[in-house]
């Protein structure tokens, strides 16, 4: 194993290629551990990308600028999260940049080493077919999303999202409207109203940092 890679990172190596622990040895062994600071550049979209990144701890963000210079947020990684997937064959970034929101903590692997242990374990092969899917599905949601909804719907389908994905339809911590904003390309004072008003409805509540949501089929209907 590298030296650089913590043994910390072993169960969430398993864990993001579905793989066992034997596997995940193997993995960790042609890994390099890194560490970015907060609002460093991990990816530039400028540079040929030739690594694959699997986020031990802290938030990554994947950023796009339009003409006018407004950024548009892309995706955010989190721990357990891979990113730079693209490079295993050869297509591009899908954003401007991947810069690091806190301090990220990632294992690193060269792209021909990726694509080797693909060939020699299912498990792995898998778990990128399942990521790649599960990318494009987001991607495709978030146009027909940009197109046939208003502002606010857009707000409303992330938070239903958002919440959906807990298991106890809590979003933790409550997002902060300046980047959810940046995420549904709005602004933080539409985001700010949207959730004031939900909050006065009933169909949200706060409960100390987080954000629960009491009335999933409310929202539902609001989103259209």
């Amino acid at each position: 194993m590298s030296e650089l890679l913590p043994e910390t990172a072993m169960p969430m190596i398993a864990s993001a290629f579905g793989c066992d622990s034997a596997i995940a040895v193997t993995v960790a062994g042609q890994a390099r551990f890194e560490s970015y600071a907060p609002r460093a550049i991990i990816i530039s979209g400028q540079e040929a990308g030739e690594r694959l990144f699997l986020v031990i701890t802290g938030h990554a963000r994947m950023l796009a600028y339009a003409l006018d210079g407004r950024m548009i947020v892309i995706d955010d990684f989190l721990a357990g999260d891979l990113f730079g997937e693209g490079t295993l064959f050869n297509a591009p970034l899908g954003g401007d940049e991947v810069a690091a929101v806190e301090r990220v903590e990632a294992a690193v692997l060269a792209a021909a080493t990726m694509v080797a242990l693909m060939g020699k374990h299912n498990a792995i092969a898998m778990a990128i077919s399942r990521l790649l899917m599960a990318r494009l599905g987001a991607l495709t949601r978030r146009l027909v999303e940009g197109t046939t909804l208003s502002a606010t719907g857009r707000i409303h389908a992330e938070l239903l999202r958002m919440a959906r994905s807990s298991s106890n339809q809590t979003i933790t911590p409550a997002p902060v409207n300046s980047q959810l904003a940046l995420r549904v390309s709005s602004t933080r004072e539409t985001v700010s109203r949207t959730v004031n008003a939900l909050l006065k409805r009933g169909i949200m509540r706060r409960e100390g940092d987080n954000l629960v949501l009491v009335s999933p089929h409310r929202l539902e209907e609001l989103v259209f």
